[in-house]
């Protein structure tokens, strides 16, 4: 099977004191495939091989690449991902966004913060979602402790419509 290629990327960038972020890349795809064969293709393509600590420029990497965020990519198949709805998974990054255990508890994120939060909001509701059960932490890599300690969430929008696959991450580092 060929991979699936770059075709867009974003970050929005929370609270600039957070360290939080969630990222959005956008891959071609093929609709003739099922979604649990593109899952099979996003996990092999060399533009899901990222470590989340390192500058994201949209480029693919020209080794296979062998993490992804915290774990080795070794740890992470298709049965890894469970369909869930765009409801449930704007629920869990608005959840994660506001509700850490900062040293201010009644602490939020700015009003700004959400509203740019609505284009990852948008991909959520543009097609059929799926959400990444994070590997254990057996299968960390090396420095996989930079990223994700205030939570490491993924998601996967299959929007046959528009011919893209999303692969939504929210962290930080």
């Amino acid at each position: 099977m060929a991979a699936l290629r770059i075709t867009g990327w974003d970050v929005v960038h929370l609270d600039r004191l957070t360290f939080m972020w969630v990222q959005s890349i956008r891959f071609e795809l093929d609709a003739s495939k099922s979604d649990r064969e593109l899952l099979e293709l996003l996990i092999s393509s060399p533009g899901y091989g990222h470590d989340y600590a390192s500058p994201f420029d949209g480029e693919e990497m020209v080794d296979p690449p062998v993490i992804h965020g915290r774990w080795y990519l070794g740890a992470i198949h298709q049965g890894r991902f469970s369909e869930t709805s765009a409801e449930l998974a704007r629920s869990v990054i608005r959840t994660w966004v506001d509700d850490q255990d900062w040293r201010d508890p009644e602490y939020r994120q700015p009003p700004e913060v959400h509203e740019r939060l609505e284009p990852v909001y948008e991909i959520l509701r543009s097609g059929r979602v799926y959400r990444l059960r994070n590997p254990s932490d057996d299968f960390l890599h090396e420095y996989g402790c930079v990223t994700g300690n205030l939570g490491f969430h993924e998601f996967v929008t299959i929007d046959r419509r528009s011919g893209a696959l999303y692969l939504l991450v929210a962290s930080d580092d």
